[in-house]
This record gives C-alpha cells, sequence and structure tokens, in this order.
C-alpha cells in the first residue's frame, strides 16, 4: 500500500509533508561544488601547490557535456583525471609549485565525441593563487 497514492491527504497531512521535505532538502544545502569539488575560500590549493585548473566541456552546439573525461598531462610525464558534473564544469587540484603550469594540457573525451579544441583562458605568469580556466568543445560523431 503506497500511503501517498492509496487514500487522500488531509490538509495537515499535506503540510507535515511539505515541511518534513523541505527540512530534508535544506540540511542537504551546502557550497556550490563543480566536478564534485568546493570552490570556496576554504578549499585553496596548499602553500605546496600551484594553481588549480577548472572549466566547462560544452558540446559544439553549446549544451554542456555531463560525464566527459578530462585529463590533465604534464609534459615531463603523468596525468590526472577526473569527470564533469551534470553541468560539464570540472577542477583539478593544482599540482606542485615546481610544474610550470605552462607544461600542462587539458584534453576532454566522451565515447560518441571527438574533440574540437581547447580554450585556455589567458593566465598571469607566476601567478600560483588564482585558478586557471580551460574550456573544452566536444562533438557528437
Amino acid at each position: 500500500m503506497n500511503f501517498l497514492r492509496d487514500r487522500p491527504l488531509r490538509p495537515l497531512q499535506v503540510g507535515l509533508i511539505a515541511v518534513w521535505a523541505l527540512a530534508g532538502l535544506s540540511s542537504g544545502i551546502g557550497p556550490a561544488c563543480a566536478g564534485g569539488v568546493n570552490f570556496s575560500d576554504d578549499n585553496d590549493n596548499g602553500a605546496g601547490q600551484g594553481p588549480s585548473f577548472f572549466g566547462f566541456v560544452r558540446d559544439a552546439d553549446g549544451p554542456a557535456v555531463g560525464d566527459a573525461k578530462v585529463t590533465a598531462t604534464l609534459k615531463a610525464g603523468g596525468a590526472l583525471v577526473t569527470r564533469t558534473n551534470t553541468m560539464g564544469v570540472y577542477k583539478i587540484s593544482g599540482f606542485g609549485k615546481d610544474i610550470d603550469p605552462e607544461s600542462v594540457t587539458i584534453s576532454c573525451a566522451k565515447d560518441g565525441y571527438k574533440q574540437t579544441s581547447v580554450l585556455r583562458r589567458p593566465h598571469t605568469a607566476g601567478d600560483t593563487a588564482d585558478p586557471i580556466e580551460v574550456e573544452c568543445t566536444l562533438q557528437k560523431e
């Protein structure tokens, strides 16, 4: 027997259900996240890290591409991989300060798509505090 479907609700019950639902929703509200990572000040890079990378993966027609794989590859070798959230947003924590951010290449991929462009926003050389924005565009194959 389904409580909500099998019998009509009285106004008091409707009000209690609404209050219960709002209480449950408000307890889960927190800072906005991208790629599962918080962008707030309490998530700044540590003293030994360089700038983080963040951005968006979009379809060539404009919509966001969720669950796309984003790879940050170091020219010296090694890579970090993350996935975009449902809004096509990702964030990759900074590498060590000894890694030149210009030696990090960002690429994106998803089954059924091919990468068409990567746009890296200008970044001040030597700036280790501000994140670097890199937007990736995919096109359906």
